[in-house]
């Protein structure tokens, strides 16, 4: 082979590195040979393809090095299907397919009753895949939940059941699986006066024991999560789509003992909602990404997910906004950018 045709072998290697790396990016994590990850805040979420990825009030999944993730796709507004999504690096987002979808999942959908905060579970009892959510009226009269399931992640998702749990009024929700496998579904209620923590049953499609907590507080997106035997939850104050103070408070025991209300990042946390709070745990180090709602920015279809890390200490935790910062999924570890 000529020297030529060396150069020539060498530029073109170059040209084609230089355009996996740039359709590669997804949104805007940018990868490093020793498995870095760099995570920026502020922007929209971009599909390889270059769509706006549509998960709003996302709930994550976690299978090998695969992350799932489930939302609200506000292309529509008002009457949100639920989508699909999957990624190695929490950023580069592949659209997987819609898995609940107006007037085809359920009838009622996008007339009677729309959905808000898809969260998802899997039941490893069953091998089935569950989706609770808030199932509301457009003039949020109903104040209702629904669970829906399916045998394969990415499958066609059935209404299992809808109603009140427990014939409690319930609105903006999570959920949460402990230790032992128990789940439970965390909802804002009784007209957003307090929080109800719901037992599921053994399958994860129906409510078995109710437990108020945060009476009269009015308290709505809670995301929970434990550190040892410690549990702490995050929660905003009902303002609707307006910002507000993030509050943290913790516990030894779900069901009492929950600590005082504690402010935590600015009075608008970072014009952030709660949505989950992930654990990244590697061989080094285990790092908790808070995940937050930045609605309506400007638009609800425009809405931006907002993710940084967490560090908790034994009462409380270091809550702090990053533009960017860097992970490494392998090692557990983050640090700022480099």
């Amino acid at each position: 082979m000529s020297r030529h045709t060396h150069l020539a072998t060498a530029l073109l290697c170059i040209g084609l590195m230089a355009m996996s790396t740039a359709c590669g990016t997804g949104r805007h994590s940018t990868g490093t040979p020793d498995n870095w990850v760099t995570i920026t805040n502020g922007q929209l979420w971009l599909t390889p393809e270059g769509d706006t990825v549509q998960a709003h009030a996302p709930g994550f999944l976690r299978q090998g090095n695969t992350w799932y993730m489930v939302g609200e796709d506000r292309g529509k507004e008002y009457n949100p299907d639920v989508n699909l999504y999957s990624s190695t690096d929490l950023q580069t987002w592949h659209f997987v397919k819609k898995i609940i979808r107006n007037g085809v999942t359920s009838p009622d959908l996008g007339t009677k009753r729309m959905i808000e905060r898809a969260k998802i579970l899997y039941n490893a009892k069953t091998k089935r895949y569950v989706v609770w959510c808030h199932w509301e009226a457009s003039n949020y009269g109903a104040s209702e939940a629904a669970c829906f399931s399916s045998d394969r992640i990415d499958g066609d998702y059935r209404l299992e059941w809808s109603g009140r749990p427990m014939g409690i009024k319930s609105r903006d929700c999570n959920v949460f699986v402990d230790n032992d496998g128990t789940a439970y579904f965390i909802a804002t209620t009784e007209e957003n006066q307090h929080l109800g923590l719901f037992r599921l049953s053994d399958n994860y499609l129906s409510a078995a024991a109710h437990t108020q907590l945060f009476p009269g507080q009015q308290r709505e997106a809670p995301a929970i999560v434990r550190l040892g035997n410690r549990y702490f939850m995050f929660s905003s104050a009902c303002t609707g789509w307006a910002p507000n103070q993030c509050k943290l408070s913790w516990t030894d025991d779900l069901h009492r003992g929950w600590s005082d209300l504690e402010p935590i990042g600015d009075s608008k946390a970072f014009r952030t909602q709660p949505a989950a709070i992930l654990e990244i745990r590697g061989t080094r180090a285990t790092t908790y990404l808070y995940v937050g709602d930045r609605w309506k920015d400007p638009t609800l279809a425009e809405t931006k997910t907002i993710m940084f890390p967490v560090t908790f200490t034994d009462t409380s935790c270091d809550f702090q906004y990053r533009d960017s910062f860097q992970i490494n999924f392998k090692t557990g570890e983050w640090r700022e950018k480099r």
